[in-house]
């Protein structure tokens, strides 16, 4: 039995498209509740060290906030160079969602990444209906 939650991103990732192909939701289920979740895990821990350190000095010449810093470096982590032709074939034989939608499917559902870069409700960056599974 699927849960609404888990039916959420199974319909979400579906709707991702490489080239004229979709991602597949069902096979890459795991791994984005994965992705998800542990990018809201990773944010909630980070906050709690800030509570118990402060804040750090912000990076010259950036122009972005550390919480913006994180989500940085989270996108950075699945930054990559592929071709057309190498994404469809992992849409077959990967149980990932290709790296654009790790990054953009874990952030369109995380209501702290809305929160720091101050994306417009029902924006593309703030979705309104967010799937949260965990």
């Amino acid at each position: 039995v699927v849960s609404t939650q888990s039916k959420c991103l199974i319909d979400q990732y579906a709707s991702f498209t490489v080239g004229n192909s979709n991602v597949d939701g069902n096979s890459t289920l795991g791994e984005n509740i994965a992705d998800n979740g542990g990018l809201k895990s990773a944010f909630r821990a980070y906050r709690l060290w800030v509570d118990q350190h402060g804040n750090q000095r912000l990076l010259p010449s950036l122009n972005v906030t550390n919480d913006q810093l994180f989500f940085l470096g989270f996108a950075q982590l699945w930054c990559q160079i592929s071709t057309d032709e190498q994404m469809l074939m992992s849409l077959g034989t990967d149980d990932h969602s290709p790296g654009k939608w790790r990054v953009m499917g874990s952030l369109m559902n995380s209501y702290e990444f809305s929160e720091a870069y101050k994306c417009s409700s029902g924006s593309p960056m703030n979705i309104t209906n967010k799937c949260v599974v965990w």
